[in-house]
């Protein structure tokens, strides 16, 4: 185990978290894995994917198992920055189910110690919100613009959009919000559009892997699929969805952004 872990340290490049392991299994088939290395509940798989050093993790959903994962993948495995994808949820009104989600900057929504410390900020960091790496990030963009442009009607069927009711993705940057609770009521998605000014998607992993990155000095970046609107309002069949559409966005984003690094 040792020895594995220190080559994987040596040759690594970056880590892929993804929280589901419908999310996982389609980039999984297309890496050349390496080996196998199991730590506490999580399987790491290093890997070479389009030609570069990564390690790929299922990391369960929530901050809590997102944050362990991150600390894994960067003290044991020693990865250079991070990148987590997966699916979420609309917040911004401009956004439809079926578009691409990427953040410039996160927060935890349900990060509240006052009256000791501000509403949303990390104790003792005097951060609320943590930035993504601007590298990173634009990188992202145009990996999520190649898969569009050039891949997304050959992978994604009329029959498949029709069915979800999806059209040609759109891309959009801009803040995402994270936190312990699935948002899927009009009054959960209300409160975080008053309270968490300018949030563009939520989900429940990506603020608190930015926090990790943060104390450990690591970049880190973050894409997703925009699955449901957050409100009870646009109900799509969700596993069809995971199954039919996002795992392929998945897939096809990060092939083109790893070329892309």
């Amino acid at each position: 185990m040792s020895e594995m872990l220190n080559n994987a340290i040596e040759r690594q490049t970056i880590g892929i978290l993804i929280p589901m392991e419908e999310e996982i299994e389609l980039l999984l088939s297309l890496v050349e894995i390496k080996s196998e290395i199991k730590i506490a509940s999580r399987t790491f798989f290093n890997a070479q994917f389009a030609g570069k050093n990564v390690v790929l993790v299922k990391s369960g959903i929530g901050k809590v198992a997102s944050s362990f994962t991150a600390s894994l993948l960067i003290h044991k495995f020693g990865v250079k920055s991070i990148l987590v994808t997966g699916i979420a949820g609309g917040i911004a009104d401009h956004v439809k189910v079926g578009d691409i989600a990427i953040a410039i900057d996160a927060v935890q929504h349900d990060m509240d110690c006052r009256p000791l410390f501000p509403q949303f900020e990390v104790p003792f960091t005097n951060k609320s919100f943590f930035k993504s790496d601007p590298n990173l990030t634009s990188k992202l963009e145009s990996a999520a613009k190649q898969f569009v442009d050039t891949e997304f009607d050959n992978e994604v069927s009329l029959e498949t959009m029709q069915q979800l009711g999806i059209e040609l993705p759109k891309i959009y940057l801009g803040r995402l919000a994270s936190g312990d609770q699935f948002i899927g009521t009009f009054n959960q998605w209300e409160k975080i559009r008053a309270d968490v000014m300018d949030t563009l998607f939520v989900e429940m992993e990506g603020a608190a892997v930015a926090q990790v990155c943060h104390d450990s000095g690591i970049p880190w970046c973050s894409i997703r699929t925009i699955s449901d609107k957050s409100n009870a309002m646009a109900h799509v069949d969700f596993n069809l969805f995971l199954h039919k559409a996002a795992k392929i966005y998945t897939a096809g984003i990060v092939k083109k952004f790893i070329e892309l690094l």
